[in-house]
């Protein structure tokens, strides 16, 4: 149950890092961040429970390590989709126009 308890801590940190740097760098969500935030971690929560169980059957660690790191950076993306913009585009729509300027006008 310890083991179960740390790895889920510890797979959740990138998850929360990115939910706080989204409330710093995209602040305007209105309301929505009351029921985002929470509903956002539970998600998450629920996705390395489901994981922690699969993984458990899987022997080699090369592709215990692979399916991890998938499993992580997907609970970020997932807090970057679920972060709510009131008068923005989305998050992710914002993020790719600051990756990906348009340079044609």
């Amino acid at each position: 149950m310890e083991k179960t308890i740390k790895t889920i801590s510890l797979a959740m940190i990138p998850s929360i890092l990115a939910i706080f740097l989204l409330i710093e760098y995209f602040p305007y969500t209105g309301l929505g961040r009351i029921l985002s935030i929470p509903s956002t971690l539970f998600f998450n929560t629920t996705i390395f429970l489901i994981s922690l169980l699969i993984t458990r059957k899987i022997k080699s660690k090369v592709i215990k390590s692979f399916y991890w790191i998938t499993v992580i950076l997907i609970s970020v993306l997932v807090a970057i989709i679920m972060h709510p913009q009131e008068y923005s585009p989305s998050v992710l729509s914002q993020i790719k126009e600051m990756i990906l300027p348009h340079t044609i006008k």
